[in-house]
């Protein structure tokens, strides 16, 4: 008979070995903001030339209040300068592209509401009312694009010495940044980061397609910060605006702390407990705890660029260039039927019943549906397996059944694909 005995064993709890599923309290960030290790990444800090003043204003001022807890990785500081051009670029150009393209819209909108008028035989009076009250709305919004651009931003340049948001951002990081690795530490972390990439382990392997030694850029970050908490022996809180799995732990699409992966590793060697927030979570949580009031629309204006920057997860884990990819890769192996399904079912709700299917492809009556996914799904799976996409990436087309076994009575494109899809351009989707 077994024995029931725990004599010696080493016994443990329900969160000893999961400390990754246990939910951050109040206490628990008052304890990493006040004593322990907070490590921006480096999107956090280039994000400062995608915020407006007051956002910015804050975040540097939570980063400030921070003193001696804050440490940012070298890695980070070097894709900081790496990127801070082509940012600052993207941002001062994006207000150009914004007000042409609500210009596009409004014809596209106008467009629309004349065939619409049309159609039901609007009066023509009835139509230049509502058709002035478009132009109204949209001339409205492109003055509001151009009096942003004409006003803070004419101020910041790629001149470093006269840059506002490089003023502020000195004196927050004397003293408390990393130093680089020595070259063998160096060699050895960019093959570890290139291992972890080839066997999917986190964190990186989701910067596979970036050229070089820039897909271990996001290795070399989390092995500088390993070696700093094990140095002081501490909590620590990453902070940052990469939403991506081989971060975060998801459940049903939602980010619920670090990958379990990334808290043993720290634990393991010497640190103490690891948190993760986005820039938004992270200047929620620290206001109260470092004493400052956050200005009128900062969070909000915070949240609008990681939802931009997390336009993937928005679409089930699609791009539009990864989108794009697939159906040049169905068109190039001789499936473009099954692109101009997917794309005929987004526009109808997001479903193609079978008749109009038979009708797209010009099959025979007496042709079977059977196995209709199989190449979208496959290739699918090779996106996956080369980066392009997440493991959590929702499948793009699925058939869909009346009641029981039988032939398929459609099929349908996820609901999250269906914007994404009806946003491609028309023609050559590039």
């Amino acid at each position: 008979m077994a024995s029931n005995s725990t004599d010696g064993a080493d016994n443990r709890g329900l969160f000893d070995d999961f400390g990754a599923f246990r939910t951050p309290t109040t206490d628990d960030f008052t304890a990493v903001l006040t004593n322990g290790l907070v490590a921006p990444d480096a999107n956090v800090l280039l994000n400062l030339y995608r915020y407006t003043e007051q956002a910015r204003g804050d975040l540097l001022r939570a980063l400030g209040g921070l003193e001696n807890r804050l440490w940012v990785p070298h890695q980070a500081l070097l894709e900081f300068w790496r990127n801070r051009e082509s940012t600052l670029s993207d941002a001062l150009s994006s207000g150009d592209q914004a007000a042409e393209g609500m210009a596009g819209h409004a014809v596209q909108a106008e467009r629309t509401l004349r065939t619409w008028a049309n159609r039901v035989a609007l009066p023509e009076e009835e139509t230049d009312r509502l058709r002035d009250q478009l132009n109204e709305v949209f001339d409205d919004v492109r003055k509001a694009i151009v009096k942003v651009g004409q006003g803070e931003w004419q101020n910041i340049t790629q001149d470093t010495s006269t840059d506002p948001v490089l003023a502020k951002l000195e004196p927050a990081l004397v003293g408390r940044v990393g130093a680089p690795l020595g070259r063998e530490d160096y060699d050895k972390a960019v093959a570890e980061g290139m291992r972890r990439i080839d066997k999917r382990l986190p964190p990186g392997y989701m910067d596979q397609a970036k050229d070089g030694v820039g897909a271990a850029g996001d290795y070399l970050v989390w092995e500088q910060i390993l070696r700093e908490a094990a140095r002081r022996q501490c909590d620590v809180l990453f902070v940052t605006a990469d939403g991506k799995e081989d971060w975060w732990r998801k459940e049903q699409g939602f980010n619920r702390g670090p990958r379990p992966e990334l808290t043993e590793e720290l634990r393991t060697r010497g640190g103490g407990r690891l948190f993760m927030l986005t820039p938004k979570q992270f200047l929620e949580v620290a206001a109260p705890i470092l004493e400052f009031s956050l200005q009128e629309g900062s969070v909000e204006d915070i949240e609008r660029v990681e939802r931009i920057e997390t336009d993937e997860e928005t679409y089930g884990g699609w791009t539009t260039a990864a989108l794009v990819e697939l159906f040049d890769r169905l068109t190039y192996e001789g499936y473009g039927d099954r692109v101009a399904v997917i794309k005929y079912a987004a526009e109808t709700e997001g479903v193609a019943d079978a008749a109009s299917i038979y009708d797209i492809c010009d099959y025979p009556e007496d042709r079977s549906l059977r196995g209709f996914t199989k190449p979208v799904t496959r290739l699918t799976d090779k996106l996956r397996a080369l980066g392009k996409i997440p493991d959590s990436a929702v499948q793009v087309l699925k058939a869909e059944y009346l009641s029981g076994p039988g032939p398929a009575s459609g099929f349908s494109v996820h609901p999250l694909l269906v914007p994404l899809i009806n946003d491609l351009p028309d023609g050559d989707e590039r």
